[in-house]
């Protein structure tokens, strides 16, 4: 099966492909520990940057119908653990993990504008926990995002997770 997966898909043209991409691609880093720098991204890649740092205010004021108008009807998510889900599962996750969320934070904003209507967006997210005996705890996660303009509004189509460590 890996020899004919190869042979149907040759590495070499999605290698070519993907150094095309980062080749055209313009990305900021955004770090916890310094304010966010102007994003040189344009128009599109600037309001992708932005939504994607409104994410947790939505996130943490439980505002569900804001977090679906976020993302796509056609919203695909890959969970750290390899389950796949949609928009509605996504914000059911958030529901059930909402009153042990003590705070978000975004260590880490990488945007690409891939061309005026689609962005990539990868970071890395710092999520605090209370536990049953009061203490916190921490969950790294480092996602991408696929943001594409519809309608004349962004909405993130796709996103994947990783569980990870602090860096």
């Amino acid at each position: 099966m890996f020899s004919f997966a190869r042979r149907v898909f040759p590495p070499f043209p999605l290698v070519s492909l993907l150094a095309l991409f980062c080749r055209a691609s313009d990305s900021q880093r955004i770090t916890s520990d310094k304010a966010p720098q102007k994003c040189r991204l344009g128009n599109f890649g600037e309001s992708c940057h932005q939504l994607e740092q409104e994410w947790f205010k939505i996130q943490l004021a439980h505002d569900w119908d804001k977090m679906r108008q976020l993302l796509g009807d056609d919203f695909q998510l890959i969970e750290s653990d390899g389950r796949l889900g949609d928009r509605d599962s996504m914000i059911a996750g958030y529901k059930e993990e909402a009153p042990s969320v003590a705070t978000i934070s975004m260590t880490l904003l990488v945007s690409h504008a891939v061309s005026n209507d689609t962005v990539v967006a990868t970071g890395l997210d710092d999520i605090s926990l209370r536990q049953r005996d009061g203490s916190i705890s921490h969950r790294y996660e480092r996602f991408t995002d696929v943001w594409i303009l519809r309608n004349n509004q962004w909405v993130c189509v796709a996103e994947q997770i990783t569980l990870a460590h602090p860096q």
